[in-house]
């Protein structure tokens, strides 16, 4: 694999809004937005000695007569990790 090539503070926000949308997008693929009441994303990049980081804290509040099975909404981020993961490789490496 190709080594990440060095990332500014445009690109570093690039890729926290992009992530963003992979995460929506993935979690309104499992989530009917009728059971949606408010999806919070909190993403942390942490890019030190060419080395990048990410992590999300995925805030979800359901409609109360919703039966969201948690399984779903991790399968979700997994899946979102993955695509960011192929983002990643196609946009931010050497």
């Amino acid at each position: 694999m190709s080594k990440l090539k060095r990332l500014s503070s445009d690109d570093l926000t690039t890729i926290s809004d992009d992530f963003g949308e992979i995460l929506e997008k993935e979690v309104s693929r499992v989530i009917s937005t009728k059971e949606l009441e408010d999806l919070d994303l909190d993403i942390m990049l942490n890019y030190d000695d060419d080395q990048l980081d990410v992590d999300v804290d995925l805030g979800v509040s359901f409609d109360e007569l919703s039966e969201i099975d948690q399984d779903l909404l991790s399968e979700a981020v997994d899946e979102a990790y993955l695509k960011f993961d192929s983002y990643i490789d196609e946009n931010f490496r050497e």
